[in-house]
């Protein structure tokens, strides 16, 4: 009888143990839910399986920008147009500087037609005529683009309109009817320093920006 009061006890004492141990976690359970991802360039946090349209959130995308009028104007253009890039954007109106450069410099109308608006293309032709004219011809080179920043960014009613400055090195010559040199040195680049507007009708299918607007400095 001893031994079974004795055993009956040992096995009270190891329930009370056990139940006293309910609820502690034993570093197998189940991971709990991951935490919400960080959302691109800022915006709110979304769940991995979230399927909604982040990049619809354009009043929550920050710029990296110090200048404030910059980052109001970037705002202003991303609620219009959801889609605008300033990256991207930088990207496309670097190669657009080169190839209406080139076009400009080749005569090339039909190209220039794509890039410019209609003032801007009737400036660019009546020089290219005016050059043909006198029997001119160029042969300049675009040696390095070494800078194209944003310098003012604003919408316009439906119309955005950024000015970019570019810094470029350009080996600039012109030759007569003939070839031979009239201006410039072909193993020498200048400095140029030019400041182009562009803009867009946010409301357009085209994803293009026409060059409005160009001048010095």
């Amino acid at each position: 009888m001893l031994d079974i009061i004795l055993l009956a006890m040992l096995a009270a004492f190891i329930l009370l143990r056990l139940r006293s141990e309910l609820g502690k976690k034993t570093g197998n359970e189940p991971l709990p839910p991951a935490a919400p991802r960080p959302g691109r360039d800022g915006a709110k946090p979304v769940v991995e399986a979230d399927f909604e349209d982040v990049s619809a959130r354009d009043d929550t995308v920050i710029d990296m920008e110090e200048n404030s009028a910059l980052r109001k104007g970037y705002q202003d253009i991303r609620r219009a147009d959801s889609s605008f890039d300033v990256p991207t954007f930088v990207g496309g109106a670097r190669s657009a500087y080169e190839m209406i450069l080139e076009a400009f410099w080749s005569g090339d109308k039909e190209t220039l037609r794509t890039f410019l608006d209609d003032s801007v293309y009737n400036q660019f032709t009546a020089a290219i005529e005016a050059r043909e004219q006198n029997g001119y011809q160029l042969d300049n080179r675009l040696v390095d683009i070494a800078e194209a920043d944003i310098v003012e960014a604003k919408l316009e009613g439906k119309t955005a309109e950024l000015i970019v400055r570019f810094k470029a090195e350009i080996i600039a010559v012109t030759k007569d009817g003939e070839g031979n040199l009239v201006e410039g040195n072909l193993s020498e680049a200048v400095e140029v320093n030019d400041r182009w507007t562009f803009a867009r009708d946010t409301r357009s299918r085209d994803p293009n920006w026409l060059l409005v607007a160009t001048r010095a400095g």
